[in-house]
Protein backbone atom coordinates (compact mmCIF):
# COMPACT_ATOMS: atom_id res chain seq x y z
CA UNK A 1 0.00 0.00 0.00
CA UNK A 2 1.44 3.42 -0.90
CA UNK A 3 2.05 6.06 2.46
CA UNK A 4 0.06 8.76 2.32
CA UNK A 5 3.06 11.34 2.09
CA UNK A 6 3.00 14.73 0.42
CA UNK A 7 6.32 15.40 -2.27
CA UNK A 8 8.17 13.84 -4.60
CA UNK A 9 7.00 10.53 -5.06
CA UNK A 10 6.21 9.43 -8.79
CA UNK A 11 9.23 9.41 -11.67
CA UNK A 12 7.73 8.51 -14.91
CA UNK A 13 10.67 7.30 -17.82
CA UNK A 14 10.62 7.39 -21.75
CA UNK A 15 12.18 3.98 -21.73
CA UNK A 16 11.52 3.69 -25.44
CA UNK A 17 15.21 6.02 -24.81
CA UNK A 18 17.73 3.30 -24.28
CA UNK A 19 19.80 5.53 -22.15
CA UNK A 20 17.19 4.97 -19.41
CA UNK A 21 17.51 1.09 -19.10
CA UNK A 22 20.01 1.80 -16.07
CA UNK A 23 17.69 3.63 -14.16
CA UNK A 24 15.68 0.57 -14.35
CA UNK A 25 18.01 -1.82 -13.32
CA UNK A 26 18.91 0.79 -10.61
CA UNK A 27 15.07 0.87 -9.33
CA UNK A 28 14.65 -3.40 -10.05
CA UNK A 29 17.70 -4.59 -8.96
CA UNK A 30 19.62 -2.26 -6.43
CA UNK A 31 16.50 -0.85 -4.89
CA UNK A 32 14.65 -3.63 -4.60
CA UNK A 33 11.37 -2.31 -6.36
CA UNK A 34 8.61 -4.50 -6.62
CA UNK A 35 6.68 -4.89 -9.86
CA UNK A 36 2.82 -3.47 -9.40
CA UNK A 37 1.71 -3.67 -12.41
CA UNK A 38 2.64 -4.52 -16.26
CA UNK A 39 0.62 -3.99 -19.04
CA UNK A 40 2.00 -3.90 -23.04
CA UNK A 41 5.05 -1.50 -23.08
CA UNK A 42 4.81 -0.62 -18.97
CA UNK A 43 6.62 -1.48 -16.03
CA UNK A 44 5.61 0.00 -12.59
CA UNK A 45 7.74 -0.45 -10.06
CA UNK A 46 7.21 0.75 -5.89
CA UNK A 47 9.54 1.03 -3.75
CA UNK A 48 9.03 0.27 0.14
CA UNK A 49 8.75 4.01 0.80
CA UNK A 50 6.01 3.67 -1.76
CA UNK A 51 7.52 5.92 -4.55
CA UNK A 52 6.30 5.03 -7.99
CA UNK A 53 8.68 4.61 -11.12
CA UNK A 54 6.96 3.97 -14.62
CA UNK A 55 8.87 3.17 -17.49
CA UNK A 56 7.21 3.46 -20.50
CA UNK A 57 8.20 1.37 -23.41
CA UNK A 58 7.22 0.40 -27.27
CA UNK A 59 3.52 -0.44 -27.21
CA UNK A 60 3.01 1.72 -23.78
CA UNK A 61 0.28 4.95 -24.27
CA UNK A 62 1.28 8.31 -22.85
CA UNK A 63 -0.04 11.62 -23.61
CA UNK A 64 2.51 13.28 -26.52
CA UNK A 65 3.18 15.98 -24.09
CA UNK A 66 4.46 13.65 -21.53
CA UNK A 67 7.64 13.62 -22.42
CA UNK A 68 8.13 17.00 -24.93
CA UNK A 69 11.32 18.19 -22.57
CA UNK A 70 12.93 15.37 -20.90
CA UNK A 71 12.65 11.85 -20.81
CA UNK A 72 12.49 12.00 -17.20
CA UNK A 73 8.95 13.46 -15.57
CA UNK A 74 8.78 13.84 -11.45
CA UNK A 75 5.41 14.17 -10.63
CA UNK A 76 4.64 15.25 -6.82
CA UNK A 77 1.76 14.39 -4.42
CA UNK A 78 -0.03 17.26 -3.12
CA UNK A 79 -2.77 17.71 -0.02
CA UNK A 80 -5.02 19.80 -2.49
CA UNK A 81 -4.79 19.17 -6.53
CA UNK A 82 -6.96 22.24 -7.22
CA UNK A 83 -5.60 24.47 -5.21
CA UNK A 84 -2.07 23.45 -6.46
CA UNK A 85 -3.28 24.09 -9.53
CA UNK A 86 -4.49 27.12 -9.12
CA UNK A 87 -1.55 28.27 -7.36
CA UNK A 88 1.17 27.32 -9.79
CA UNK A 89 -0.90 28.76 -12.77
CA UNK A 90 -1.07 31.86 -10.99
CA UNK A 91 3.09 31.61 -11.24
CA UNK A 92 2.36 30.60 -14.98
CA UNK A 93 2.25 27.20 -15.44
CA UNK A 94 -0.04 25.32 -17.69
CA UNK A 95 -2.12 22.63 -17.76
CA UNK A 96 -1.35 20.07 -20.09
CA UNK A 97 -4.63 17.94 -21.07
CA UNK A 98 -6.99 17.88 -18.13
CA UNK A 99 -7.19 17.01 -14.84
CA UNK A 100 -8.04 13.16 -14.41
CA UNK A 101 -10.06 12.06 -11.66
CA UNK A 102 -9.32 7.95 -11.42
CA UNK A 103 -11.62 7.69 -8.39
CA UNK A 104 -13.21 10.51 -5.52
CA UNK A 105 -10.11 9.86 -3.70
CA UNK A 106 -7.54 9.78 -6.65
CA UNK A 107 -6.84 12.53 -8.93
CA UNK A 108 -4.09 13.87 -11.44
CA UNK A 109 -2.63 16.21 -13.99
CA UNK A 110 0.41 17.39 -15.51
CA UNK A 111 1.54 20.55 -16.02
CA UNK A 112 4.25 22.94 -18.39
CA UNK A 113 6.11 24.57 -16.06
CA UNK A 114 8.11 28.43 -17.81
CA UNK A 115 10.70 27.02 -19.33
CA UNK A 116 8.89 24.14 -20.91
CA UNK A 117 9.53 21.22 -18.26
CA UNK A 118 6.84 19.46 -17.27
CA UNK A 119 5.77 18.20 -14.24
CA UNK A 120 2.72 15.61 -12.84
CA UNK A 121 0.74 16.63 -9.66
CA UNK A 122 -1.63 13.77 -7.96
CA UNK A 123 -3.29 14.03 -4.78
CA UNK A 124 -4.68 10.68 -2.74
Amino acid sequence: MIKHIEGFKKVSFNAANRSVSCFRALVKDVLQGREMLVEPGLSVFVLPDGTIFEFYGMGSHFPDYLFSHSEVVNSYGVPDLDSALEQLEKQGAKLLGQVVHMSESYGYCHMSLAGGSVIGLFQY
